[in-house]
């Protein structure tokens, strides 16, 4: 190995930013690879499945023992034993999560290596945007990194159990990068009992329709970011006038939300982040509208962007997916 010497690669590119990120402060090669070994162990994904001169192994873990030639170990598992080889040796099959495909592809740069060479995913998903059109708005939310997921890691049923075609295209598109967007409530201080969303919810429940519509409309004058009294706004318009009133609320409430997410976004905001809910009911609100309207591609392509965005909350979506795709009316059942 030529630990030290790093192979070029496009000038300014991802890895080379990882390479200054893992290496500052380090001296020496001796540093610079336990150096290499902290952030791994920080920031990797593990395990890993892989293959060392064909065999199959887990890599669970990697370490360093001072031996400079030799350089990064990854810690292999093979028929419940462990053994150690050189972390170059290994080749890694199948997707690697994001972060540490980074960092390996930067130790092997660092060591004049080639790069990773992994089968591509499967499918180059992009948002697609469904607002009518770009809203100005002075701030946009803040979209705050994650983490990365990994379908690997989740459970997706038994092999034999039948999956819907567009989840297995999620699944075999590999990890992407989690996010959470921030949720804005002017006026409501965290864990605020008087939560006017809330008690427009709970207006609209009741019946008092016109004291919701007042409450959420008060918040919008404060801050119309509130992607929440959009979306209320949206359901209490879906429920007492139609789809046509609805959708113009939903909407907007997708505008600000779109105007935060990067071009070419192709990330998950998962529902389980809380702060994502206000966005993903109000495009979940927009395509039910686009069903009810009988603007089947509208609705089809919403409700897979919404599968996209949250595979593992992609029950509702794929529910409504199939009756538009096969072009059944809409119906409250």
């Amino acid at each position: 190995m030529r630990a030290g010497v790093v192979a070029s690669g496009p000038m300014g590119d991802r890895i080379d930013e990882v390479i200054d990120e893992v290496l500052v402060d380090a001296y020496g090669v001796d540093e610079q690879l336990w150096s290499f070994r902290q952030v791994l162990e920080d920031r990797g994904r593990f395990p890993f499945r892989g293959q060392v001169v064909g065999a199959d192994v887990e890599v669970v873990a990697v370490d360093y023992e001072g031996d400079e030639h030799r350089g990064l170990l990854a810690v292999c598992r093979r028929e419940g034993k462990k053994y150690r080889v050189a972390l170059l040796d290994v080749a890694p099959m199948g997707p690697l999560a994001i972060e540490t495909h980074e960092l390996v592809d930067a130790y092997r740069r660092w060591s004049a290596a080639p790069p990773l060479d992994l089968p591509s995913r499967t499918t180059d998903w992009r948002y697609p945007r469904f607002a009518s059109s770009p809203v100005l708005i002075g701030k946009p939310l803040a979209l705050q990194p994650m983490g990365d997921w990994d379908p690997e890691e989740d459970y997706w049923g038994d092999s034999d159990e039948a999956r819907h075609p567009l989840l297995d295209e999620v699944l075999a598109a590999g990890p992407r990068p989690c996010f959470e967007m921030e949720q804005v409530i002017p006026g409501v201080e965290l864990d605020d009992p008087d939560d006017p969303i809330v008690e427009a919810a709970d207006a609209h429940r009741a019946g008092y329709d016109r004291h919701g519509v007042r409450l959420l409309k008060g918040v919008l004058a404060l801050d119309e970011r509130c992607v929440d009294a959009w979306g209320h706004l949206g359901l209490i318009a879906f429920d007492t006038r139609g789809p046509g009133p609805a959708s113009a609320f939903y909407d907007k409430g997708v505008a600000i939300a779109e105007a935060t997410l990067p071009d070419a976004f192709n990330g998950l905001l998962p529902w389980g982040m809380v702060d994502n809910r206000p966005f993903l009911r109000c495009l979940h609100g927009l395509a039910l509208c686009a069903w009810r309207q009988r603007r089947w591609d509208d609705a089809a392509l919403m409700f897979r962007a919404l599968v996209w965005l949250d595979p593992n909350h992609a029950f509702d979506a794929l529910a409504c997916l199939g009756p538009v795709e096969a072009h059944e009316r809409w119906s409250w059942e």
